[in-house]
């Protein structure tokens, strides 16, 4: 841990972090991009999510509803990473003494790791349960994990940025 201090001490310490960090036009820019991202992103994931446990969606294959939103979801995805690391190199001594930032990042590896084993195991299937209403439990239960995980990383985000 005392190496990610002094790497979160060497990055608090550029002029590229405290530039980011004490300007008044680019911070709320960047924030706002960053919640635009997570909104781009979570909307689709959630409708997703949705037509996994079966409670939205539901007359429609389970494939339609992902490829619909997509890249959607790809977009924003793609602007939240990029929009919050620059965040993170904004003040990463801040996030490296925050709890709420570390629940995030496990949140987020969980998050990950939840979509990964989904994808890669029972969505390969999809084919076969795609119009079953309810999916399959392991679908139902990879859109739960995934609702609440993600739910989990807005919330520890909001909080960061209120703890000191």
């Amino acid at each position: 841990m005392h190496h990610l201090l002094q790497l979160c001490q060497w990055m608090q310490d550029t002029s590229f972090s405290t530039t980011m960090r004490e300007s008044t036009a680019f911070w709320p820019i960047l924030e706002g991009t960053h919640l635009l991202g997570m909104a781009l992103m979570m909307a689709p994931v959630m409708m997703y999510d949705f037509r996994l446990i079966g409670v939205k969606w539901t007359a429609d294959p389970v494939s339609k509803v992902k490829w619909s939103f997509l890249p959607i979801t790809f977009g924003g995805f793609v602007l939240m990473v990029v929009t919050g690391a620059l965040l993170f190199w904004s003040e990463p001594l801040k996030c490296y003494k925050s709890i709420y930032f570390r629940i995030k990042v496990v949140a987020l590896i969980l998050a990950g790791l939840n979509a990964l084993v989904f994808h890669s195991t029972i969505d390969r299937t999809v084919a076969k349960w795609e119009h079953d209403s309810p999916p399959p439990f392991r679908a139902r239960m990879a859109g739960i994990l995934s609702l609440t995980l993600w739910t989990a990383v807005i919330f520890a985000g909001r909080y960061t940025a209120y703890n000191l």
